[in-house]
C-alpha cells in the first residue's frame, strides 16, 4: 500500500487492551429495551482477561444497547463494519473503556476506516526543525514571512489553506514567537513540542462545535500526575506557551495539559518510508482500536491528505474486536510491555505477551549457557520483569536472574546501537556472532538488522540485483524467508512488514530463476555448438 506509513500509539486497558472514556463521555450510549444492536466484549479482571464460560477470547455479552439516538451514530455509520462499544471494566482504576468490533466478517484487505481525516495533525516531540505544513526537515533557510517560523519553501509558505496558516501563524506573529537560530541547530528542537497543542487549543477556541469529539478522548490526567509526565509537559509546552511566548491570557493551563494528555494517550505517528516526513496525528475512528501486539488490521495515510486508511489485515470474523500494535511489534515482550506502561500507561497482557515463546517467534528467547545453545531459555513469568529465566530441554531446567538477562541485553543492545549500516560485513559478522550462542536467531535484536539486510541487498550501490553474486543473492533470500515466517506469526496477513519482506523476495526469487534460465540457455547453446563441430 502506497503513502505514509502509520506508526499507532494508542493505550487500552483489557489484555485486548480497550481505549478509556472520560467521565462525561459523550459516546456513551443510552441503554434500553428496543431498537437494540448486539454488542460484543471481553470483561477484564484486574490486569488479566478472563475468558467467559466458552472459553472464547471475544465472547457476546448479554447486553443491548439502543443507538438510533446516539449523538455520533451517523459518523459511525461511516465505519463499514464497525460499531461502537462502551464496557466497564473492574477491578481497573478506569471506570470504562471503548474499541471497535466486526459487526460481519471481515475478509482481508477489506477498508475497515475509509481516509479519515485528522482531527489533529502537527509535530512530534523532541523532533529535529521540520516544515509546519509537510513535516519534513528544513534547515531554517526559508522562514514564513508572517511569523519566522522555518517552512521547507516557498510553495508551504505561500498555502492559503495549510495547517500553519489556519492555526499558529497568525498567533505566533503578533507575539513574534519564533525559534532562535541556535534552538534550530538543535536536533531536538523543544518548541515543536508546542505547537500541536496549542492547534488542538486553537482548534476548540474556534470551532466549539467540535468539542465534542476532544471529549470522548481520553487523557489519562491523574496517572499523568503520579508518574511525572505533566510536570515535564509543563516545562516543555505550558511554560513556553503561557509564559515565553505570553500567551497566558487567553490560554489557561488546564487545557494544554489536556491536549497534551490528548496526543500523549492517543495520537499515531505519521511517517513515510524514508523517513522524510515526523509528525504525530489523532484520528478520532482510529484512535479506538484496541490494542494488541498481534494486530489484525494494517494503517496507511494518503500523503496529499493525510487522511487515514485502516484495512483488515486477515481475515476478521464477526464479533472480534478490530486491532491495532501501539507499540513496535518486532520488540520483545520486555521492551513493548515497558514502552508501553512508560508512553501509554497501560499494562498490556495480550495473549503474545503471556506467551514465553511469544507464540513461538522467540523474539526474546535466549540460548541456554549450559546447553551449549541447543535449547533456549525463555522467562518463567513474562508479565513480570523481575521473574527468572528457565531452560526450555526437558533434562536441563537450567535458570537465569532477571538481573543477568537485563545486564547481557543492555550490553549487546549497547553494542548493536554502535554498529555502522555502511558496512555490511560488520552487521554480517554480528548477527553471526551473537546468533545461535547467545540469543536465538529471530531475537529482536537482530530482527531490524536481518531486516535492514534484506534491502541492503539487491539495492544499495554495488549490490544491486543484476550485480549482486549469486552468494549475496541466495543470503537476500534466505534472510527474507527467515522474517516472513515471524511476520507470518506476529503481523500476519497485509501488514508493512510482512508485504516490504514479500516484495524483496520475490525480486530476488525472478532474479534467481533468470539466471539460471540464462545459464540453461549458455549451456544448451555451448551443446548445439559442440555437435555441430563433431559434425
Amino acid at each position: 500500500m502506497s503513502g505514509l506509513v502509520l506508526t499507532p500509539l494508542q493505550p487500552a486497558l483489557s489484555s485486548i487492551s480497550c481505549p478509556s472514556s472520560s467521565e462525561d463521555d459523550p459516546y456513551d450510549p443510552t441503554i434500553t429495551d428496543q431498537n437494540s444492536a448486539e454488542i460484543v466484549g471481553s470483561r477484564v479482571f484486574g490486569n488479566r482477561q478472563r475468558c467467559l464460560p466458552d472459553k472464547a477470547p471475544y465472547h457476546p455479552l448479554d447486553v443491548h444497547t439502543r443507538l438510533q439516538n446516539h449523538p455520533t451514530l451517523e459518523s459511525m455509520m461511516k465505519l463499514n463494519y464497525c460499531v461502537l462499544f462502551t464496557d466497564y471494566v473492574q477491578s481497573c482504576k478506569y471506570e470504562s473503556c471503548r474499541f471497535l468490533v466486526a459487526t460481519r466478517n471481515i475478509k482481508a484487505d477489506e477498508i475497515i476506516i475509509d481516509a479519515e481525516e485528522a482531527l489533529a495533525v502537527g509535530p512530534k516531540q523532541a523532533t529535529h526543525p521540520v516544515c509546519l505544513n509537510c513535516y519534513r526537515r528544513v534547515d531554517g533557510t526559508y522562514l514564513c514571512p508572517r511569523c519566522q517560523w522555518p517552512l521547507c519553501s516557498e510553495v508551504c509558505g505561500q498555502l492559503e489553506n495549510g495547517l500553519h496558516q489556519k492555526f499558529e501563524c497568525e498567533v505566533l506573529a503578533s507575539q513574534n514567537a519564533h525559534p532562535t537560530k541556535e534552538e534550530l541547530e538543535q536536533d531536538d528542537c523543544r518548541l515543536y513540542d508546542c505547537i500541536t497543542p496549542l492547534r488542538i487549543v486553537l482548534d476548540n477556541h474556534s470551532h466549539p462545535d467540535r468539542s465534542r469529539l476532544w471529549l470522548g478522548l481520553e487523557d489519562h490526567r491523574l496517572y499523568r500526575q503520579k508518574v511525572g509526565i505533566w510536570h515535564v509537559d509543563h516545562q516543555t509546552v505550558v511554560d513556553p506557551v503561557r509564559i515565553k511566548w505570553q500567551l497566558g491570557e487567553s490560554i489557561n493551563e488546564e487545557e494544554l495539559q489536556r491536549a497534551c494528555g490528548i496526543l500523549e494517550v492517543n495520537a499515531f505517528e505519521v511517517c513515510d518510508d524514508e523517513k522524510t516526513i515526523s509528525a504525530r496525528a489523532v484520528y478520532s475512528h482510529a484512535c479506538l482500536m484496541a490494542h494488541d501486539c498481534v494486530p489484525n488490521t494494517a494503517c496507511s495515510v494518503n500523503p496529499a491528505t493525510q487522511r487515514m486508511t485502516v484495512r483488515a489485515a486477515v481475515d476478521i470474523p464477526a464479533g472480534q474486536m478490530i486491532t491495532t500494535s501501539y507499540t513496535f511489534t518486532l520488540d520483545g515482550t520486555l521492551r513493548r510491555r515497558s514502552h508501553l506502561k512508560e508512553t501509554k500507561f497501560f499494562d498490556c497482557c495480550c495473549p503474545r505477551c503471556c506467551d514465553p515463546t511469544e507464540l513461538g517467534s522467540h523474539l526474546s528467547s535466549l540460548a541456554c549457557p549450559r546447553c551449549s545453545g541447543r535449547n533456549y531459555t525463555v522467562p518463567e513469568d513474562p508479565l513480570n520483569p523481575a521473574s527468572y529465566w528457565k531452560c526450555q530441554g526437558e533434562k536441563c531446567g537450567n535458570r537465569i536472574g532477571s538481573s543477568q538477562v537485563n545486564q547481557l541485553l543492555s550490553c549487546l543492545q549497547r553494542k548493536a546501537d554502535e554498529l555502522n549500516y555502511d558496512d555490511f560485513q560488520g552487521l554480517e559478522i554480528f548477527i553471526e556472532t551473537w546468533s545461535s550462542s547467545i540469543l536465538h536467531p529471530n531475537h529482536s535484536l537482530l530482527i531490524g538488522i536481518k531486516y535492514y539486510l534484506c534491502h541492503f541487498y539487491g539495492n544499495a550501490p554495488g549490490f544491486l540485483l543484476k550485480e549482486m553474486s549469486l552468494r549475496f543473492l541466495i543470503r537476500k533470500m534466505k534472510l527474507c524467508e527467515e522474517l516472513l515466517n515471524i511476520a507470518r506469526i506476529l503481523e500476519p496477513g497485509a501488514s508493512n512488514f510482512h508485504c516490504s519482506l514479500l516484495k524483496e523476495f520475490e525480486l530476488a526469487e525472478n532474479e534467481l530463476a533468470e539466471r539460471v534460465t540464462t545459464t540453461e540457455d549458455e549451456e544448451e547453446e555451448e551443446n548445439d555448438f559442440e555437435t555441430i563441430h563433431d559434425e
